[in-house]
């Protein structure tokens, strides 16, 4: 991976085809992860109760026929009539909590009601952006894949529209976040010590293992962890670079 570059188009790097069919998965996963937490499939696109709805089929249609009793309405009901975000479920998964925190951690009811009324659409724009983070990695494929080959045969560089660049971050930010979660990274000195110790290992030529078991798995996320990283800390650099104007376009 190259780090990140000022050009008219945008902002671009080369990452191996490896580093992006990895990263776009694992934003994927995370993605779905999300979705999952949060309860985002409650309501089908039509607006009917989804599969994990907690109440009877019809029930809601019901009541806006007016044939149920407002004390028989349910939070999911009001969500969809009323246009608020819908029931706050408090992520169980510790990473999803990383990504979906609590508003207050000595007012419950404080946190609850936040949750109520934005976790859905918090959560539904940090699923958009990781999928389309994840859509600007695919590797081009098909008629499309000779005419995007940079020189020499190089993979082509992914290259970030402006106007998109903070959500490209952004969604580096999830990803690496629900790693750490999973790695047990707690501190900015661990982050810092898996970092070293990644490098270490990469300019020693020792290459990290495929993900098959404990050890090699632990490793091999941490190499993910780190290259997130670097992309990440790469784009913002030029991004500052650029608006304080240090930095001519390329």
């Amino acid at each position: 991976m190259t780090p990140f570059r000022a050009m008219r188009r945008g902002y671009e790097a080369r990452f191996e085809p490896v580093e992006r069919v990895v990263l776009a998965k694992v934003a994927r996963d995370v993605s779905a992860m999300l979705r999952e937490e949060a309860g985002l499939d409650l309501f089908s696109d039509g607006g009917e109760p989804g599969p994990s709805s907690h109440h009877a089929p019809g029930k809601g249609q019901a009541w806006a026929n007016g044939l149920l009793a407002p004390d028989e309405l349910t939070d999911a009901d009001l969500a969809r009539l009323t246009g608020v975000t819908g029931v706050g479920r408090i992520p169980t998964d510790p990473a999803a909590r990383r990504l979906l925190p609590d508003a207050s951690k000595d007012d419950t009811d404080i946190a609850d009601e936040f949750r109520r009324l934005t976790q859905n659409d918090v959560a539904q724009a940090k699923v958009d952006r990781l999928e389309a983070f994840a859509a600007l990695l695919d590797l081009p494929s098909g008629d499309d894949a000779p005419s995007t080959v940079g020189r020499h045969g190089a993979p082509p560089p992914v290259r970030v529209p402006r106007e998109d660049a903070e959500q490209f971050a952004g969604a580096l930010t999830d990803v690496r976040l629900v790693i750490a979660e999973r790695l047990g990274l707690k501190t900015d000195d661990q982050v810092m010590h898996l970092t070293d110790e990644i490098m270490w290992d990469r300019q020693a030529g020792r290459e990290i293992p495929v993900a098959t078991d404990g050890r090699a798995a632990r490793r091999f996320w941490s190499g993910v962890f780190v290259a997130a990283g670097y992309a990440q800390e790469t784009l913002m650099d030029v991004m500052l670079a650029e608006l304080r104007g240090k930095r001519p376009l390329a």
